[in-house]
């Protein structure tokens, strides 16, 4: 039953291809409401864990672009829009507007197994740089 609950509160409307918002090769997005459940907190948790521990130089140099973005907010309205986005979301955005909807992967496992997290999350992101 908590499994079902929980895809409820995290679902969110799929995505093609959108532009990005930076100059970046790879845009980082985690969208998510302002109340958040502790699997969605797990999951800003532990991209933000992955990015610093293995694309540090690539946040610096504007490679990567990491936003965490509120959707309740309303500055963020219209990225919301763009991307159609109701419900946390974690999305890796390639320059050419093509991109990777990482959400399930993310919840399922960034609060209940963080390393399968990070070993997954790493290599989807070295796939998205090529």
């Amino acid at each position: 039953m908590y499994a079902l609950m929980f895809m409820v509160k995290c679902r969110h409307s799929p995505v093609n291809q959108q532009s990005t918002d930076t100059d970046a090769v790879l845009c980082v997005y985690f969208f998510h409401l302002t109340a958040r459940c502790e699997a969605c907190t797990a999951v800003e948790e532990n991209t933000v864990r992955v990015l610093d521990k293995y694309f540090k130089s690539q946040l610096k140099s504007g490679t990567i672009s990491y936003r965490s973005i509120n959707i309740d907010d309303r500055e963020n309205r219209a990225l919301t829009e763009r991307y159609k986005i109701s419900y946390t979301s974690l999305l890796l955005v390639r320059a050419d507007g093509t991109y990777t909807d990482f959400t399930n992967t993310a919840l399922n496992y960034a609060n209940m197994a963080p390393s399968r997290f990070e070993e997954l999350l790493k290599t989807e992101i070295d796939k998205n740089l090529e």
